[in-house]
């Protein structure tokens, strides 16, 4: 499974991407249906990349152009996890402890 590893979230952004300096913020906002203008979609998972569950159990939001290799991009899971990619899909990496 491509998860890299899971980093948990803590008082400081361990992510270089500015647009992850309020990820709790964007967790909560898009987890409540306000997407801020970003682009979402149902995750399919057709390759197997996270945890198998239901269509429809992951909701991918696109912080940047869809399909565009580097492109940012948030896949939340109907139980509250919360993955990253910033490559495309290459790997994930899983954020545990946001707080709510």
């Amino acid at each position: 499974m491509p998860i890299r590893d899971r980093i948990v979230w803590g008082p400081r952004n361990p992510f270089l991407d500015p647009r992850l300096a309020e990820l709790p913020d964007l967790v909560r906002d898009f987890q409540r249906g306000n997407n801020r203008g970003w682009r979402a979609d149902t995750f399919r998972n057709d390759e197997g990349y996270l945890p198998k569950k239901p269509l429809g159990y992951y909701r991918e939001h696109y912080l940047g152009p869809r399909h565009v290799t580097g492109s940012l991009r948030i896949v939340l899971g109907r139980n509250g996890e919360v993955y990253i990619t910033g490559n495309h899909y290459d790997d994930f990496r899983q954020v545990v402890g946001i707080p709510g």
